[in-house]
């Protein structure tokens, strides 16, 4: 998996490509885990192919971790596919998830 990391405003934006299997989960894991202290997180999933059982552990824990800390973390820019693999799991209302990044990363308060 590939992750880049940019800044926009009080955000910190992961762009990912790649699946988030157990290699980009390990991956994906160990970038975030440091950002998960506060804040602002966002991931931009336009580039994922896939989501297996251990990205979205990697996931759950970075959410759960970073709503303790008061910060907020989005997921978007998902394929419906990928979406539909967040409804499978029942995941679809454990994360805030979001069709278009661009708002949430504008949106000032």
């Amino acid at each position: 998996m590939q992750i880049s990391q940019s800044q926009q405003g009080s955000w910190v934006v992961l762009t990912l490509i790649g699946p988030l299997d157990e290699t980009g989960a390990a991956e994906l894991g160990a970038v975030l885990g440091p950002l998960t202290k506060g804040g602002a997180v966002a991931l931009d999933f336009a580039g994922v192919e896939y989501v297996t059982s251990s990205g979205f552990r990697v996931l759950m824990k970075a959410c759960r971790d970073q709503l303790a800390n008061q910060g907020q973390f989005v997921l978007g820019q998902m394929s419906e596919p990928v979406r539909r693999f967040f409804e499978i799991a029942g995941l679809g209302t454990f994360f805030k998830i979001v069709p278009d990044l661009g708002p949430v990363l504008a949106d000032k308060s």
